[in-house]
C-alpha cells in the first residue's frame, strides 16, 4: 500500500508525538483525513518546521563510507602516573597550616602547607609540584609530619584505557589501530599507542589508549567496553543503522525532502553494526532520518490504518 499523508494540524501531531515517546501506541486519534489529501506517489509524511523541531528528527547525508570490523574488549581507566602526586613535608615537623581540602583545585606552585622544622622550628611552605585537584588529604593542621603523605593530587583532564587483551586476541591487536570506547554515558575514539610485552594480571596484557578528559566523564577506576578496529573495507554508499525501520517487510530510511518525508525501501549489502552498505534504492547526498525515525513510521502505520477505515 502506498499512501501519501499531509498533516496540517500541527497541535494533533504534537500531542501524537509525545504519547509515542511516552510508550503510547500510536492510531489513539480519529482519522485526520479531512485535513489531508492522499496521492499515489508513495510512503510520504509532510510536517511543518514546528513538527520537526518537536519530533527532534536529526538528518544525515548518504555518501561512501567505511564499515569496520571490530574486536571486543574490556578494560579500565586509570590515571596517568606523571600527572598525579604525593606531597610529603621535605623535612620532620608540626603542620602549621594544610590549606586544600579534597576537592580542590591547585595551581602548581601555590602554597600548600606551612610546617615548622623540627630541627630549627622556623617555618617552610609546601608548594604544589602540578596543577590538579586535590584528591586525598591524609593530615591536618596540629598533627606531626611523621614521615608520611599529606596530599595527593591528580589531574584528570588526560587519562588512560588500559585494555584487556587476552591470547586469542593478541595477534589482531597492534600498536597504532583506532578504538572505539564506551563509558558511563561517554564514548569516544582513540588510537592504541602503546601494548604491553607481558600480561601484568592474569593471562591478559595491556593495550593503552590515552583519552582527553577535560569535562571529568572519563572516572579512573570505572570499566570501559571497547573495539579495536581490526580491519576496515570501503563501501560507495552508506547510512547509519539507527535510520533503518521495517516498513511494509522492507527495510527502508526516511528521506527528507524540504518538509517531506519519503520511505524508500532499500537494497542493502554488509553491515558492520554501525553502518550499512546500501546497494540501491537510494542517491548519494540524499539526506534521511536518523534519529527518531521511528517516530515517522508509527505515524505513517497510523496513517495509513485510519485510511484503510
Amino acid at each position: 500500500m502506498t499512501t501519501k499523508k499531509t498533516l496540517v494540524a500541527a497541535s494533533l501531531f504534537a500531542t501524537s508525538l509525545a504519547l509515542i515517546a511516552a510508550g503510547w501506541a500510536p492510531g489513539a486519534f480519529a482519522s485526520n483525513d479531512a485535513q489531508g489529501d492522499h496521492h499515489d506517489e508513495g510512503d510520504t509524511i509532510e510536517l511543518n518546521e514546528a513538527q520537526i523541531a518537536l519530533a527532534k528528527l536529526e538528518i544525515s547525508t548518504a555518501g561512501p563510507g567505511t564499515l569496520r570490523q571490530t574486536l571486543p574488549v574490556y578494560g579500565r581507566i586509570e590515571a596517568m602516573p606523571s600527572r598525579t602526586a604525593v606531597v610529603h613535608a621535605r623535612y620532620p615537623g608540626q603542620i602549621l597550616e594544610l590549606r586544600p581540602d579534597i576537592g580542590q583545585n591547585v595551581s602548581q606552585g601555590d602554597v600548600i602547607a606551612t610546617v615548622e622544622a623540627d630541627d630549627s622550628l622556623r617555618p617552610y611552605k609546601l608548594l604544589a609540584p602540578i596543577d590538579g585537584t586535590v584528591v586525598d588529604r591524609m593530615a591536618s593542621a596540629g598533627e606531626a609530619t611523621a614521615g608520611r603523605p599529606l596530599l595527593r593530587i591528580a589531574d584528570y583532564s588526560k587519562v588512560w584505557a588500559q585494555l584487556a587483551v587476552f591470547p586469542s586476541q593478541a595477534s589482531a591487536v597492534e600498536v597504532g589501530q583506532t578504538v572505539m570506547l564506551f563509558g558511563d554515558n561517554v564514548q569516544a575514539e582513540g588510537v592504541i599507542d602503546w601494548i604491553a610485552p607481558a600480561a601484568d594480571h592474569g593471562p591478559a596484557r595491556s593495550a593503552r589508549v590515552v583519552l582527553e578528559n577535560p569535562d571529568g566523564r572519563w572516572v579512573p577506576e570505572s570499566t570501559v567496553r571497547a573495539e579495536i578496529v581490526t580491519a576496515e573495507t570501503p563501501a560507495n554508499l552508506v547510512i547509519e543503522n539507527l535510520s533503518l525501520q521495517d516498513i511494509e517487510g522492507q527495510r527502508a530510511v526516511f528521506v527528507q525532502d524540504g518538509q517531506r518525508f519519503e520511505a524508500h525501501p532499500l537494497t542493502l549489502g554488509h553491515s558492520d553494526g554501525r553502518m550499512t552498505e546500501v546497494l540501491g534504492g537510494l542517491e548519494p547526498g540524499a539526506r534521511y532520518v536518523t534519529t527518531n525515525s521511528y517516530l515517522l513510521k508509527a505515524e505513517l502505520e497510523k496513517s495509513s490504518a485510519e485510511h484503510d477505515h
